[in-house]
Order: structure tokens, then sequence, then C-alpha cells
């Protein structure tokens, strides 16, 4: 199997790397995956509580809940490692280099990384990125006159979160979420969810498996599990 390129393929799932929040374009500090299947899980967390002798006076029970605004929110994924080119580059004073990995090497490399912590920029897999066909802005505008009838593989990408649309948020303080419904762009500068800088899911890693099959040559499957949070990442040792 030949070695994918990312700029040769039209990936719509990446993992970025921390050291991304300061340096990278296009694949640098980036690691795009070849996804089958997406599972999005919301579980809210609510204080449900029983009230005594209830069913006692009412000939029901009762129970009372407090909605705190809480929730996890997890990621699942399946897919395939197959072997491609990864870059790294640590700083804007060095080039980033290019390395073709085999499939192998990949699934050993995201373990190793899975395997450190917040602490280490070029290794902490801090955020992921799904970009999905949208029709409709932050709101419920169409982006254009083309996105209300086109085709969803002609439509405008933008990155999957859990932010609400503006048009939806009560609470005007907060501000609008414009930025979070941008078309995504290949451009470098001027728009919200342009290449070097893309809002996605910030979290980690909760778990990683993949299986190494001898019937597959140069492929491996995978799991991946990412948890939704904002991860304290200051390095206390440094």
């Amino acid at each position: 199997m030949a070695t994918l390129n990312h700029d040769a393929v039209n990936f719509r799932v990446f993992v970025e790397l921390a050291r991304r929040n300061e340096v990278g374009t296009g694949s640098v500090n980036r690691i795009p995956l070849l996804v089958e299947s997406i599972n999005i899980t919301t579980a809210k967390q609510v204080m449900n509580m029983g009230v005594p002798f209830s069913g006692a006076v009412r000939g029901e029970s009762l129970n009372l809940a407090f909605d705190m605004g809480q929730a996890s929110k997890t990621i699942n994924i399946s897919g395939v490692l197959v072997g491609q080119n990864i870059k790294k580059q640590k700083s804007t004073d060095v080039a980033a280099t290019s390395t073709n990995l085999t499939a192998y090497e990949l699934a050993q490399l995201m373990h190793s990384y899975v395997d450190s912590s917040s602490f280490q920029d070029d290794q902490n897999m801090s955020k992921l990125i799904i970009l999905i066909p949208s029709r409709a802005d932050e709101n419920f505008a169409y982006h254009s006159n083309d996105t209300e009838d086109a085709d969803i593989q002609d439509l405008p990408l933008i990155p999957f979160t859990w932010k609400n649309r503006g048009y939806d948020n009560d609470f005007a303080s907060l501000g609008a979420n414009s930025k979070y419904y941008d078309e995504y762009t290949n451009a470098t500068s001027g728009e919200n969810n342009r290449d070097d800088v893309t809002i996605g899911v910030t979290g980690f890693i909760r778990s990683f498996n993949t299986t190494f099959a001898g019937t597959e040559v140069d492929s491996c499957t995978f799991t991946l599990d990412f948890e939704e949070a904002l991860v304290i990442a200051d390095n206390f040792l440094d």
C-alpha cells in the first residue's frame, strides 16, 4: 500500500498536537485519520433526588431534578491506520520534518503519545477536529444562496463542536458564536476556521486501541476514545 500524503487526500478528521497552538500549517503537527465511523455521546449529569414521603401524601412518588448545566461529552472513532506522511515542527526557528511512516510505526507513535502527558506539547494530542457539511450559520441563515439546495458533498465544512448557535443563546453578554459556524478554509489569515487555526474539540484521549492482522499489509484497524475537557497543561515542573 502506498504512503498517503495529507495534501493528496481529502481528510475530514484530524488529531492535533498541542504544539500546533504555536506553530504549524497544513499537516504540520497534525495527524489526519482515515475514519470509518464516529460515535458521539452527550451524557447529561442531572442531580435527581426523590422527595421523602411524597408517595404517601400524593399517592405517587415525586422526584426533584437540579439541572446545573453539566454533561460528559465523548467521541468514539473507528478507522484504519495506513502508511502515511507525518510532519513535525518544534518552533518557527527550525524547519518542519517530513517523514513517511508505516501503519505500524504510526500506531506505535500514537500509543506513545497517549501514554505521555499534557506537559509534552510535541506529544499531547489535545484537539480533535471533525469537519462536517453545513448549510446554516449561527443565526439559522444559509451560508450563501447556494447552500440551501446544494448537494451535501458541495456544502461548506465547519468543525463539529458542542457550541450552541448564537440565535439560541439567551445570554447576550456571552457574545455571538459565529466563529464556531464559519466555513473551514485553506487560508492562513482572516477567517476563524482557517488552515493554521481551526476550532475543534479540546480534551484528551481516554484510550487508543489498534489491531495488527497478518492478512493486512501496512494497515491496522484502530478505535479512539476522546473526552471533551479543558485540560490543565501548565508544566509546574518546568
